[in-house]
This record gives C-alpha cells, sequence and structure tokens, in this order.
C-alpha cells in the first residue's frame, strides 16, 4: 500500500493559500441611531455574522466571481503569472471555443461580462454554463465553494477568507474578486431594505397629507356654506341674546297684560256713547294703524338676531314712521277731544279724564302688542337658529376629529420616517465593509501531504493490521496453541494434529499428514516403552470432555499407521462399527452396565486376550455428558485425552477433567491438541513444503530475524 500512494502522488499538484479579513462592525460598530452605549447582543451578533458568511458562500456571489474572474482571464493578451500561470492560460485558450471568444471586448472588462452572462442565460447546455456548474477547478462554483472557507475572527468584528488553488494568480484573483462582490452585494441588500422601510413611510405621508388637507378642506367649505365664523364664539353670543330677549320678552307680557286690564276697567267705566266713540270706525282704522306703525317701529328698533345689520335706509324710515305716529296719536287725541259728553263716570271720575286715560292706554297697549308681535317673531327666529346650530356642532365635531386624527397620523408617520431616514444612514454607514488586509500572492506553495498519505498508508497497511490482530489475538480466549493449552488446561500437550479442512493450495498436505502421524506414533512408542516394556501391551483410554473433538479421526489414522509398521492394535469404540468386520476395530454399546465395566473383555461383551496385542485403544464418550467405566479407567495405562485448539477452555473442562484425573492413574494422562493451525504445526515440524517467491521468504525470515541460512554461508 505504501508503494501505491507513493506512486500515485509522485504527480500531485501543489497548492497555494491566500486569505483576507474585512472589518464588518457588526458588534461594535458606531451608530447614529441613539447616542447611548448599545448592549451587545450576542445572539442578534452571532446571526448577523452567520448571514454575512452564508451571503459569501451564496452560489449567486460564487457564480458571478466564477464569470468575473473568467472574464479576467479571457482579455488577457497573453499569460501574465499574477493573474495565471502560462499552462493554465494555454489550456484555457484550447479549451474555450470561438464562438465564445467572439464575445471579448477588448478594453471593456464590463461590456464582455455582460456578454457572457446573457450568453450563459441563453440555455443550460452552452460552454460557459457548463463551465460554471460543472468540475473545472478554476471556475467551477463547486470547486470555490469546496476550497473557500469563511469564518470569524475569534470574537472580534473581522471575517476572515481564505482559499487554495493549484495558480497563484487564480487564488488571488479570486479572492478579490469574491472581496468586490461580496461587499457590492452586501451594501445592496442592507441599503435596499432601509430604502424600502423609507419609501414605504414616504407614501403613507403623502396619503396621510392628502387625507388632511381633504379634511381641512371639507371643514373650510362647511364653515363657507353655513357662514361660521368661530362656531363656539357664535353659539356663545346667541346663547347670552337669547337669555337677555327671554328677559325683556316677558317683561313685555307683563306690560302688556297689565295694559289690557286698565283698558278692560277704563271701558266698563265709560258711558255707551263713550264706548260708542271709541269704537267707532274711525277710531278703529286709526288704532289699526298706529298699531301697524308701532310695529314697524319695533321691528326696525328691535331687530332678530339673524338680521342685525342695520342700514341708512332703515334710519330714514325709522324717522318717518315716528313722524306717522305721532301724526296718529294726534289724531286720536282730537277725537278723544270733541266728545261733547262730559259727565262724570259713575265713580266720580270726570269723562275726560278716563278717555284720556284711555287714549294714554290704549296708545301703551298698540305699543305692547306691537312689540309682543316682532318678539313672537324674533322668537321664531331664535328658534330657527337653534335648529339650524344643533346639528350643525355635530357635523362641526366630527370634522374636527377627522382632522385631529388625520393630523395625528400624519405626525405619526413622519416621526417614523424621520426614524427610518435616520436608521437607512446608520444602515449606510455600517454596511460599508472595510477591506483591512487584501488578499495576498502566495509565491511559496502548501507544504505536500505526500510524506503524511505514505505514513497514513503504512499504518493502514501494516501497524493497523498488526494492533487489529493483536488485539483479536489478546480476545481470543480460544486454546490455539501449544502454549496456551498448557497453561489453560495445565497438562503437557503430548503431540499435535493439523488442522486439514481448508488447506493451502501450495502446501503439500500428504506430507503434512505423514510427517504428524510419524510424531504422533513415536511419541506413543515413548509412552509403551516407559509404560511396560517393548514386549509388553500398553491399555490407553480415548476421552475428550465435549463431542466432537476429533478423537475417532485421529486415531483411526494411528492405528492404520501402527499396522503398517508391523504393531498390533485393538481399537475399540462406541460408534456405529460391524463387531467382526476387522481383527483391529471393535465397537461396543453403551448399556446400563457399561460404567461398571472393568476389563475390555466386559465392556465387549466376550473374551478378548489384551496380550494378544501391543496396544489397546478404547475410546469413551465425552466425559462432561455421559458415564464412563471407573474402574476400567483405572486399569489403563494412559488415558489420552483429545482437544480441540478452536475452542475455549471453560470452567465445567476443569472441573470435568478433575473428576476423570481422581479415578486415573497418576501422572498418566496425556493431551493431544487437535486442529491446530499449520503456522504452529511449524514449530515441531520446522518450515512446511510450500511454493514461496524470493520476497516472501526475505519478510518471514526478516520478520523472525532469520537473515542468515545455511544457503547464504555454505
Amino acid at each position: 500500500m505504501v508503494c501505491v500512494v507513493f506512486f500515485l502522488t509522485q504527480d500531485q499538484p501543489k497548492l497555494y493559500d491566500s486569505s483576507t479579513r474585512i472589518y464588518t462592525g457588526i458588534a461594535t460598530g458606531s451608530s447614529i441611531v441613539s447616542l447611548e452605549e448599545s448592549k451587545l447582543d450576542l445572539f442578534g451578533t452571532r446571526i448577523a455574522f452567520d448571514n454575512l458568511i452564508n451571503l459569501v458562500r451564496t452560489k449567486t456571489t460564487i457564480e458571478e466571481v466564477s464569470l468575473r474572474l473568467f472574464t479576467k482571464h479571457m482579455l488577457l493578451d497573453g499569460p501574465k503569472s499574477d493573474v495565471i500561470l502560462p499552462e493554465h492560460y494555454k489550456l484555457l485558450m484550447e479549451t474555450v471555443p470561438e464562438k465564445v471568444k467572439a464575445l471579448i471586448v477588448q478594453n471593456n472588462p464590463e461590456k464582455t461580462y455582460q456578454n457572457l452572462l446573457e450568453y450563459k442565460n441563453t440555455d443550460h447546455t452552452n460552454f460557459i454554463y457548463e463551465l460554471i456548474h460543472l468540475g473545472h477547478r478554476h471556475y467551477s462554483t463547486k470547486e470555490i465553494l469546496k476550497e473557500i472557507k469563511v469564518a470569524r475572527v475569534q470574537s472580534s468584528d473581522m471575517v476572515k477568507i481564505s482559499f487554495n488553488s493549484d495558480d497563484p494568480g487564480v487564488c488571488a484573483n479570486t479572492l478579490e474578486l469574491i472581496n468586490e462582490v461580496f461587499v457590492r452585494v452586501y451594501s445592496d441588500i442592507k441599503v435596499n431594505q432601509s430604502d424600502a422601510v423609507v419609501g414605504y413611510f414616504q407614501k403613507e405621508i403623502d396619503n396621510a397629507e392628502s387625507n388632511l388637507n381633504y379634511a381641512e378642506e371639507e371643514l373650510v367649505e362647511f364653515n363657507k356654506k353655513y357662514n361660521i365664523i368661530n362656531y363656539y364664539e357664535q353659539t356663545r353670543h346667541i346663547a347670552s341674546e337669547k337669555e337677555q330677549f327671554d328677559l325683556t320678552y316677558t317683561e313685555i307680557q307683563m306690560k302688556h297684560m297689565a295694559v289690557v286690564s286698565v283698558l278692560k276697567l277704563l271701558e266698563k267705566k265709560m258711558t255707551r256713547n263713550e264706548r260708542r266713540r271709541v269704537n267707532s270706525n274711525e277710531m278703529l282704522a286709526l288704532r289699526e294703524t298706529l298699531s301697524d306703525i308701532k310695529h314697524q317701529v319695533w321691528m326696525l328698533t328691535n331687530s332678530s338676531p339673524i338680521e342685525e345689520i342695520k342700514t341708512e335706509a332703515n334710519s330714514l324710515k325709522l324717522i318717518e314712521l315716528k313722524k306717522q305716529e305721532a301724526v296718529i296719536e294726534d289724531k286720536l287725541g282730537e277725537l278723544v277731544d270733541a266728545q261733547y259728553r262730559f259727565d262724570n263716570s259713575k265713580e266720580g271720575i270726570a269723562g275726560n279724564s278716563i278717555l284720556e286715560r284711555w287714549l294714554e292706554k290704549m296708545i301703551e297697549f298698540e305699543s305692547s302688542k306691537a312689540q309682543l308681535e316682532v318678539g313672537n317673531e324674533i322668537k321664531k327666529d331664535f328658534d330657527k337658529l337653534f335648529e339650524s346650530y344643533a346639528p350643525l356642532g355635530a357635523t362641526m365635531k366630527r370634522l374636527e376629529r377627522k382632522i385631529n386624527v388625520a393630523e395625528q397620523k400624519y405626525l405619526s408617520l413622519l416621526e417614523s420616517l424621520n426614524k427610518a431616514k435616520l436608521k437607512q444612514q446608520n444602515i449606510e454607514l455600517n454596511s460599508n465593509l472595510k477591506i483591512v488586509t487584501p488578499p495576498f500572492f502566495p509565491i511559496e506553495a502548501r507544504a505536500s501531504k505526500r510524506k503524511f498519505l505514505i505514513i497514513i498508508a503504512f499504518m493502514i497497511g501494516f501497524v493497523i493490521p498488526a494492533f487489529i490482530i493483536i488485539v483479536l489475538e489478546f480476545i481470543d480466549t480460544s486454546i490455539k496453541t501449544v502454549a496456551r493449552a498448557e497453561d489453560a488446561i495445565g497438562y503437557k500437550v503430548l503431540a499435535m494434529f493439523p488442522n486439514l479442512l481448508h488447506p493451502n493450495k501450495n502446501l503439500d498436505v500428504d506430507f503434512v499428514k505423514k510427517r504428524t502421524l510419524e510424531i504422533m506414533i513415536r511419541k506413543l512408542l515413548l509412552l509403551k516403552s516407559a509404560a511396560r516394556g517393548d514386549n509388553q501391551p500398553v491399555q490407553m483410554t480415548l476421552f475428550s470432555n465435549q463431542k466432537g473433538e476429533g478423537k475417532s479421526f485421529v486415531f483411526d489414522l494411528l492405528v492404520n499407521k501402527l499396522n503398517d509398521l508391523g504393531y498390533k492394535c485393538l481399537y475399540l469404540t462406541h460408534n456405529n462399527i460391524e463387531p467382526k468386520a476387522s481383527d483391529v476395530r471393535k465397537s461396543y454399546e453403551i448399556t446400563p452396565m457399561f460404567h461398571r465395566a472393568k476389563t475390555i473383555s466386559q465392556l465387549v461383551g466376550y473374551d478378548i486376550k489384551k496380550e494378544d496385542y501391543d496396544y489397546v485403544f478404547v475410546e469413551i464418550p465425552d466425559v462432561m455428558k455421559n458415564t464412563y467405566p471407573v474402574e476400567l479407567v483405572g486399569e489403563s495405562d494412559y488415558a489420552i485425552m483429545m482437544v480441540r485448539a478452536n475452542r475455549a477452555w471453560s470452567s465445567a473442562d476443569v472441573n470435568s477433567l478433575n473428576d476423570f484425573k481422581s479415578v486415573a492413574k497418576k501422572d498418566t494422562i496425556q493431551i493431544l491438541l487437535n486442529g491446530v493451525e499449520l503456522t504452529e504445526m511449524e514449530n515441531i515440524l520446522g518450515d512446511l513444503p510450500k511454493k514461496r517467491s524470493y520476497f516472501r521468504r526475505f519478510i518471514k525470515n526478516a520478520l523472525r530475524l532469520r537473515f542468515y541460512t545455511k544457503t547464504n554461508i555454505s
């Protein structure tokens, strides 16, 4: 893996880094909205910075940056190292079709940009659209977003924008364009927001002013229509006059009633002739004329509240009426004086005195009568005036209230507009971002990650697998090796048999099996010699704690091998074997009396002479779950326990073995490890006969620190 990574990274492109810092003033910027020191809103500040950072990374911003970078490269007459490397410029010119090159307007970057933008927006299959949205390393929005990093500098007001590219000129110019586009877009968004608010209030103020003017014009027209100068002063004046008129009118009524009473009394005191005289047609005509003149005089001297203006013509008319009044009064006096009868009245009053008194009261009567008539007319005028002024007051209140509401709304909107304009100025002040650190041109490439990749490949290819193997080996509780078997079981391992279920195709399996059997037979021969000598038969009990440990398979091979070597063997097993099928293998049945068997003859049910054999192998069922002939086990020279190497040794195994140990002869239990991995077999067989390359042999010897072999020193 290290070699693969080494060759794959030898042509790795260089990467150049650049960065820029922008002062935002979001957290601690000045404000013209309030002169008081503003409280720092951490949550609001965090949101503002998130909005700003996300605005840098928006697709529209990056698309404009990408297209302007492409425009800048296309306007070049040739490669410039501070803009784009020669090899990249050459590749770009070879890639761009002539149709796109025709859109370039020399010395006019903005016009060129607009042409390319219009061309991009024509459809989704043109060159520029694919250039920006596919995987070009310099102009693709995905690639730019992948390499751009935007973050707030600690807890300050500054934002740092970093970018890396395989071209130093592209790196620096991309950052410059990001600054240019981002600052403009951010300022436009902020200003547009405030402009919208100011525009809204300006529109509402215009409407409110129009409504206020309309309400005021409505009040002016109302005053014109009803001749109102000051409604409240006018109503107060009219009420005062009405009160004064009521007092005067009451006095006239009282005076009139008094005159009427006196006239009636005087007329009762007159003689019939005097009454006929005063009631003559001439007298009545003069009285009527006098009454009319009195009425006109009072009409002119006591105007109604509606007609208060006295003209010069009215003054002249009043003088004329006064003259006529005097003439009529003189005629009435002459008529009274012509009374020829001068009798005294019953009460003793002279007749001429009664007539003079009657004439005097009659003149007062006509005068009061005229005053009452004029008063009634004036009263009617007052009633009409009050009838007209009563609804006018309610209408006046409504119009004034309407004007007041419109005025309050206008003033409120005007105040809001002033605040919005102040906030607009504040936003314009704070939205003017300052580029504190302009992007620098990177002259040194970023340190290559090749060494780290190689180290990581080494870790992945060697250290990590080795660590995993060690960990698995550490947590694996299975027996596996001879050393672990002896530590777990507490007995020395007599021999071991390999696991041949999935052998390597390059391994000589027959050789391994043959060599293993030879070693095991040698161990059995040594046991026989140590126990009975070469001429005496040896009896061995074959057992295991669990079923399936491989007793039958292994000892079947051993018995065959011993027979081939000329040794007489008897193999007694509980497996299904025909009793007379072989002189070597005999089977027995597990009966209720099985555990009482003392000899092999009792076990099989017929007489067997042990002296006829060199080896007698008695296989019993797994002792953990079955009973076994205790005395037969005690008579055996050896007890060989078969244990699988691919299982764990448990407390149940320990207890079972201790029970078996208590009935077996002392120091006669031998362990045979079955299913051992081939690598463990090399401890007794040496190097296994396997086809290996020189490289594998070298690595294997190096790992085992075996650098000098017989071949190397011969």
